[in-house]
């Protein structure tokens, strides 16, 4: 766990104080499909979500080349397969990316056989449109069903950005002794809080009004100066839609200046990240709160149902 106490001293690579890892949700008219299949005759709310991938996406892939900072994208299957284009765009521009299942499902209302299923065909189709096999995941919505971290790990998934509590990467238990690592977000560093707003029907619920870009730039460098002073890691969501406007784009590019310019934070891929965590930081401190769910498997396995 973290704390304002805690030394950060070799946490991260010599002369590092802080992870940056810009992350962006690119989900198109999924988002908005996934939660009510009747908006697919709604043809002016769902060119709300498509102005991220016909416009969005290629402002924010400019922001990033001009300032040489390396992203990951997460998207579901469906948003490649409808914008394969884009995504060649931001893989041969050097960013990673993870996907979000296929149509943005929630795992929490699936038996784990459909989970698994809806999980393969999603990475099947980002991995069809990259040519390589996908690595990454980030869950779209709903609770984290005791059996993820089994499946993700069997197709071969070795990290996941999805959690929330935690302020530093740590480890889900899996199967046997493996483990899927988490790099966890938080609301606070989330596009959709400040800037997310439609009429009718209203999404998300609340109708809440859009923030002022100064103010919402302000509590973004804000959270960067807590996660540079603990040593911890900043992941920042942003969503093409969103911040990929004429005027918010240039949000972008200020926070990425701001990291740049404040010393001791390095940008970093959620791969990367992933990569040096699980090399340096194999295991969980006995005291994290996921190790529960460690003792608690070992307590099922060692107590097996009796017979019917």
């Amino acid at each position: 766990m973290s704390s304002t106490g805690e030394r950060s001293e070799g946490r991260w690579p010599a002369g590092v104080r802080c992870m940056a890892a810009v992350t962006v949700n690119f989900d198109a008219e999924t988002l908005l499909l996934s939660e009510d299949p009747t908006f697919e005759d709604r043809q002016k709310s769902l060119s709300v979500m498509r102005y991220g991938a016909r416009r969005g996406a290629q402002r924010l892939l400019e922001v990033f080349a001009e300032k040489d900072v390396p992203t990951t994208w997460f998207l579901p299957g469906r948003v490649a397969e409808t914008y394969p284009t884009v995504v060649r765009d931001i893989a041969e521009a050097g960013h990673s990316i993870g996907f979000r299942g296929y149509a943005l499902e929630r795992y929490d209302s699936l038996s784990q056989q459909a989970a698994a299923e809806a999980l393969r065909r999603g990475a099947d189709a980002v991995s069809n449109v990259l040519g390589r096999p996908v690595r990454g995941f980030r869950l779209a919505s709903g609770n984290w069903p005791v059996f993820l971290a089994e499946t993700l790990l069997g197709l071969g998934i070795g990290w996941s950005s999805s959690w929330f509590g935690e302020d530093l990467p740590f480890h889900l238990p899996g199967p046997g002794n493996r483990r899927l690592l988490d790099i966890p977000v938080s609301y606070g560093l989330d596009d959709r809080i400040a800037f997310f707003w439609n009429f009718s029907p209203p999404m998300p619920a609340g109708q809440s009004r859009i923030s002022s870009y100064a103010e919402a730039l302000g509590n973004w460098i804000y959270e960067l100066e807590g996660c540079q002073r603990e040593g911890l890691c900043f992941v920042m969501q942003l969503h093409p839609e969103i911040c990929g406007t004429p005027g918010r784009f240039r949000l972008v590019r200020d926070l990425v200046d701001a990291i740049r310019d404040s010393g001791g934070t390095q940008f970093a891929t959620c791969d990367q990240i992933a990569g040096w965590w699980q090399d340096r930081h194999p295991a969980n401190d006995p005291s994290h709160p996921a190790e529960v769910f460690v003792k608690a498997a070992t307590t099922i396995d060692d107590h097996p149902a009796p017979p019917a």
